[in-house]
């Protein structure tokens, strides 16, 4: 079986989420500023040979049994300062998504804004319990992950059975707000998108040693689009730590690197990173390493096909990070 949790959904124009706000928010959103926007928010990876292009979706793969779609022009609310308006926005998003990008196979994240938690928990309860969502899509915010800032999110999530999505929006180092990369800002895209494993590192560390793991067992997190082959070596320094200085976080039970093998994913894009040098066997000789590892096309950006995993993991491992999604997608219910 096939899992794709990394599949992206776009609208063509802003004006096609219109219909879900009120008449008011209408006004406030069809300015030339905000609709002349697009295809900069669309570009959520800040390349500049992509600045200008059209929006893009991914249809699900056809060969996928389930595909988790991300609306990432979304996702790009962590770098407003209208934190009222980016409810309004992601709000009507996830009205857009719930009906026209719900399918048997296909199931679209429902993002919330990482500026207003208690809205963003009642956003997910309303919406789990329509059917049709396959996620929580949760953009970086300024609060690191693991603060209790973010436990409503968490919470509903939980209950809902849905787990959450990281993947960057594409502002992050470039708009007060979104998280920083690499101790300041950096002048070029490119810059930015060889740091972004950086937010991940963070991201995972803050929620292991800030006990979000305890206080909510059964959260599931993905990391989507950050790569993957800097795991091993976050998890030996995690444990390092802890081991050290424990007494400074009682709060976290048992060694971190337990809590991310059992509660955190992170998707293949881009695979080519952890197969060079046959890092693969390498690095990620074990059984549990290798489950925590979902298969993510990453489309229509770059990304990878069912037929690249094969090719570089060869056809016993592929089958199994091919299918390693269940463990996150088995929920999805479509509405009647």
């Amino acid at each position: 079986m096939i899992f794709d949790v990394d599949r992206h959904v776009a609208v063509q124009s802003y004006s096609e989420i219109f219909p879900f706000m009120e008449h008011s928010w209408q006004k406030h959103f069809e300015r030339k500023e905000f609709v002349g926007s697009i295809a900069e928010s669309s570009n959520h990876i800040r390349v500049s040979s992509r600045f200008g292009d059209a929006p893009e979706s991914a249809p699900a793969l056809v060969e996928a049994d389930h595909t988790l779609l991300v609306p990432h022009q979304a996702l790009t609310v962590n770098g407003w300062a209208d934190n009222v308006a980016a409810v309004v926005f992601v709000e009507a998003f996830n009205s857009f998504a719930a009906e026209n990008w719900v399918s048997e196979k296909s199931a679209p994240a429902i993002v919330v804004s990482a500026a207003d938690p208690e809205w963003s928990a009642r956003e997910i309860t309303r919406r789990a319990g329509d059917g049709g969502f396959g996620a929580v899509a949760l953009p970086l915010g300024a609060t690191l992950a693991g603060s209790k800032y973010y436990d409503p999110i968490y919470e509903a999530a939980s209950n809902a059975g849905l787990p959450i999505v990281f993947h960057f929006s594409g502002v992050e180092g470039f708009y007060d707000g979104a998280p920083g990369l690499g101790g300041g800002i950096h002048q070029t895209a490119f810059s930015r998108l060889v740091l972004l494993p950086q937010l991940a590192e963070s991201t995972i560390t803050s929620l292991a040693f800030e006990g979000v793991f305890e206080r909510f067992p059964q959260l599931r997190v993905v990391f989507s689009g950050f790569g993957f082959s800097w795991l091993p070596s976050l998890l030996w320094r995690l444990d390092r730590e802890w081991r050290t200085f424990r007494h400074d976080v009682p709060w976290v039970k048992r060694v971190p690197s337990e809590y991310v093998l059992e509660n955190v994913w992170l998707t293949t894009w881009p695979l080519q990173e952890a197969t060079m040098d046959d890092d693969w066997h390498r690095l990620f000789s074990t059984e549990t390493l290798r489950s925590r590892i979902v298969f993510g096309s990453h489309a229509p950006f770059d990304g990878d096909a069912p037929s690249d995993v094969v090719e570089q993991l060869g056809e016993t491992d592929a089958a199994l990070v091919l299918g390693n999604g269940a463990a996150l997608l088995p929920f999805v219910s479509v509405r009647a």
